[in-house]
């Protein structure tokens, strides 16, 4: 039809080439992820098979060392006699049984291993029997007859095939684990190739899809001119419809099908339905006719059936599921002429639409519509009704005519059929106008953002002359607006001879070219930009080129400068022997930088996983904690811990790491520096079990100390016992007293951890206890002890012990002679301080005796006991006081930090409350 015509001169979207090359360019990049995804699994899966086979030999390692310590403790037990062998001896025994029950269940898919672990099994049990029989025959026949056993016993040989068993078991698990480490290898190499095909592949379709879009864009102008000479076309099609009504039902159904899919097929019988019909709905609101003002092309058809049946009403009624809307009306009274609608309940037209047929209602007083239950309208006696129903049978409204009087109706149908058509051609121009306006604003966009854009933007012709700038073109190279750069030839913004040539070339090759150059301005400076050239075709054909230019010449500055500052680090970090990292915590990646990971085989570029990998498992989970610790609040941490080499071995090393975070507390970045401090933590190690030797040396140093003055104090009893003298046998008493003291003092310094300070309060009460028991007088005088808790160095320990000797001796002398019962005080505290003022202790004792005689005075008194006191207070710095009765209370405080007590107040041995 003539109508149609321009229409059909409009390009097919379905002709572009974006869509299927885009489509199939996804595919193939997500086969390829998928791809990856799948190698990666793989791959994944071998690195915990690597894992496996470590943890495995580490177990077969540490069995093999508890069976060798078994062997030697016997061994070293029946050699020396020394029980202390026997220890590790034990605890290997208890260990051996559950590391082999550890190996089978990590063995448990490997037959051939299970079979070994079970040999293994019986030779440790018969080695087990074996070394049990050598210790019982040491026990009852002695250790020769123990060595001899041990010489004529099976020992060794069960040893060497324990031996082999390890070794076998080993040999195998190197074998699985160089068997992982070659599917990992064939699976990256098959990742690298499967990845790169399908990139290339990808790239090329997205080139091709470029393409096409280019040629879309270059036809848009012709498509927005095309547009507006279908708009014009249907304007005449209009008319020359309402002129051929002989043909309305064709063009009736030419109309519907162009609003569908254009798919011709038979049109449906309009069907029985629901007001409230979803579809039927949705089919009345495409038409956009609901509420919409009176139209002449509506309002000639009713005056047309009006004229025809000779009735003084005609209605165009479209009915939802409220109201009837009555798009156009002829006669219609003056009550429903302002709103125009009908409420649904009161319309014959309801009847149309529900049935899908014509309704003809010849007098409405005697035969109303069935299942009408209102009053007739007043006016409303014969009335004919004709559905408006769409190709795909949904009923919109009627075309109705209403008489005041009873009458036979004439066919109406023809006239139905024209106002349909003016339906559909109605929502044809409408989506037109819509399609036709959505275009022109994108044309009209696309050209502002042409414009404006940032990037410059220029089309060259095939001579190499510039037919079009924007204005961002114009500035980057030095013109002030763009119709001064328009007509100049591009070589004379080409720095080197034939560089636009060659750009040509390969626009000619490629379809497309991208490219960094140094370009010349107006005025003859350099300047560097980015450059995206496509070839495309003019509306003649004709080949141009359409180019885009970003000025990166900050960015190149940049670069240099980061290049510069990257090599500066790079030197700094290797002469430091230290590597420094950076961590995005969006993409797991790591770049490193430094010699530091050379050394330790890792890659410049890496996963976050693979690093922790590669951590010691005993630090994998201290590293992970310091990693999820980090926050805004605390955005650092600082770790050691030990990594796997190139080599197989482990290195110490130092992570310093800072994170950034964004204004709502995400991650965004971690950097760090590594350092490897392997020799520092074997220096350490060295210096710790040195120092763990001397402490034990310095324990036995004060066990024989101890045993020394316990031999001492052993030799007074036994003189003292054969003496007949009683001042000479106190004489030695009290030298006994002050020995056991001193002894007791050694005694609690090698039983204790600490050697350098002691355990003050309990050193008091043991020795109260012992001093009462020496005397007889545990029955008659009862200890009372106010001990605070405190911890002094061993030189103030001792001479305060000392004292505390004499003065309990005093009191058991003198106090508590022979039948006299009474309680003895003791008291030991550190009074309260201000920050800045020295401490000191205080210790107190008191008696319920007959107390001191009048005068008495310390540093006058010439007993031996009483110039003790004096001589020990002085090293001390220590002031001695007698306090008020009843009884004798004895009153010593000593000052921390003072000459005589320079241990108490430095860092390695301060006195402490140890509460």
């Amino acid at each position: 039809m003539q109508h149609s015509e321009p229409a059909s001169r409009l390009p097919r979207a379905g002709g572009l080439p974006l869509p299927p090359a885009i489509g199939l360019a996804l595919g193939l990049l997500l086969a390829v992820a998928l791809a990856a995804l799948w190698f990666q699994d793989v791959a994944r899966e071998a690195v915990r098979g690597r894992a496996h086979t470590h943890q495995v030999r580490l177990e077969l390692t540490e069995l093999r060392n508890e069976v060798l310590e078994l062997s030697r403790a016997v061994r070293g037990y029946v050699a020396t006699g020394r029980e202390d062998w026997l220890e590790p001896g034990r605890e290997a025994q208890r260990q051996a049984p559950r590391r082999l029950q550890r190996l089978r269940q990590l063995s448990e898919r490997h037959p051939a291993q299970q079979q070994r672990l079970a040999a293994l099994e019986r030779h440790l049990q018969a080695l087990i029997e074996l070394d049990e029989a050598v210790l019982r025959a040491a026990v009852v026949q002695g250790l020769p007859a123990a060595r001899q056993r041990i010489a004529a016993s099976t020992g060794p040989a069960e040893l060497a095939a324990m031996s082999g068993l390890f070794d076998a078991l080993d040999a195998e698990e190197l074998r699985l684990l160089g068997e992982r480490d070659a599917a990992v290898q064939r699976n990256t190499n098959l990742t690298i190739a499967v990845t790169a095909l399908g990139s290339l592949l990808s790239l090329a379709l997205v080139a091709w899809a470029g393409w096409g879009q280019q040629r879309s864009l270059r036809r848009l102008g012709d498509t927005v001119r095309a547009l507006e000479q279908a708009q014009a076309s249907l304007s005449q099609a209009n008319t020359r419809l309402q002129a051929q009504a002989g043909q309305t039902a064709e063009l009736n159904e030419a109309l519907w099908r162009s609003i569908g899919d254009g798919v011709a097929r038979p049109s449906a019988q309009p069907s029985p339905q629901r007001l409230d019909a979803p579809e039927r709905l949705e089919a009345l609101r495409r038409t956009q006719l609901m509420d919409t003002p009176p139209e002449e092309d509506f309002d000639r058809f009713t005056r047309l059936a009006a004229l025809t049946l000779q009735a003084p009403l005609c209605l165009i009624s479209l009915v939802d599921d409220r109201r009837q809307f009555f798009k156009s009306a002829f006669g219609l009274p003056e009550a429903l002429a302002g709103s125009r609608e009908l409420p649904v309940q009161e319309s014959f037209c309801q009847f149309v639409v529900t049935s899908g047929e014509a309704l003809v209602v010849e007098d409405a007083r005697h035969a109303p519509p069935p299942r009408y239950a209102l009053p007739v309208p007043e006016g409303v006696v014969a009335y004919l009704g004709v559905p408006l129903a769409t190709p795909d049978g949904h009923v919109l409204g009627s075309f109705c005519v209403v008489d005041d009087k009873p009458r036979q109706w004439t066919a109406l149908e023809r006239i139905a059929q024209s106002v349909l058509a003016a339906v559909a051609v109605r929502m044809q121009l409408r989506a037109l106008e819509k399609h036709v306006a959505v275009r022109t604003a994108e044309v009209q966009l696309l050209a502002g953002a042409l414009k404006h854009s940032l990037n410059g933007v220029s089309i060259v012709d095939r001579r190499g002359y510039i037919t079009y700038a924007n204005d961002a073109f114009s500035l980057q190279f030095g013109y002030e607006r763009p119709e001064e750069v328009v007509g100049q030839p591009v070589e004379l913004h080409c720095t080197q001879p034939g560089q636009a040539q060659r750009i040509y070339e390969e626009l000619r090759a490629w379809g497309a070219c991208r490219t960094e150059l140094t370009a010349r301005r107006r005025d003859g400076s350099p300047l560097e930009v980015l450059v995206d050239v496509y070839l495309a075709r003019d509306e003649g054909g004709h080949e141009v080129y359409v180019g885009t230019t970003m000025d990166i010449t900050e960015r190149k500055r940049a670069e240099q400068a980061l290049r510069l500052g990257e090599e500066r680090l790079r030197l700094a970090l290797e002469a430091a022997r230290m590597g420094a990292y950076d961590h995005d915590p969006a993409t797991g990646e790591v770049q490193r930088i430094g010699t530091l990971y050379v050394s330790l085989g890792l890659a410049p570029r890496g996963h976050g996983e693979e690093y922790l990998d590669r951590v010691h498992p005993e630090d994998r989970a201290m590293l992970r904690s310091r990693m999820a610790g980090v926050s805004p609040a605390q955005p650092g941490y600082t770790a050691e811990y030990r990594l796997r080499t190139a080599a197989g071995g482990w290195a110490w090393t130092a992570d310093h790491a800072q994170a950034s975070f964004s204004d709502a507390g995400e991650l965004q970045r971690q950097i760090g520096i590594n350092m490897d401090i392997t020799a520092r933590r074997e220096a350490e190690a060295g210096l710790k079990a040195a120092l763990a030797e001397k402490e034990v040396l310095l324990q036995e140093v004060h066990h024989r100390v101890k045993n020394n003055l316990q031999v001492v104090s052993s030799l007074l009893q036994l003189q003292r016992r054969q003496l007949r003298d009683p001042a000479i046998e106190a004489v030695f008493s009290e030298t006994e007293h002050r020995v056991r003291a001193m002894a007791l003092v050694h005694q609690r310094l090698y039983q204790q951890s600490t050697l350098s300070a002691l355990n003050f309060a309990d050193y008091l009460r043991t020795l109260a206890d012992q001093l009462i028991r020496s005397f007889g007088a545990e029955g008659r005088v009862r200890p009372a002890c106010e001990l605070q808790p405190l911890t002094l160095p061993v030189n103030t320990a001792i001479p305060l012990g000392l004292i505390v000797t004499e003065l309990i001796t005093n009191a058991l002398k003198y106090a508590y002679g022979p039948g006299s019962e009474g309680v003895l005080g003791l008291v030991l505290r550190m009074p309260e301080a201000e920050p800045a003022a020295p401490r000191s202790v205080v210790l107190e004792v008191h008696d319920s005796g007959p107390g001191l005689p009048p005068g008495f005075e310390p540093a006058g008194a010439t007993s031996l006991g009483m110039r003790l006191v004096t001589l020990l207070s002085r090293q001390l710095d220590a002031l001695v006081e007698i306090g008020p009765g009843p009884g004798t209370h004895w009153r010593v405080t000593v000052p921390l930090g003072a000459p005589g007590n320079a241990a108490a107040g430095s860092g390695a041995a301060p006195a402490a409350v140890a509460a």
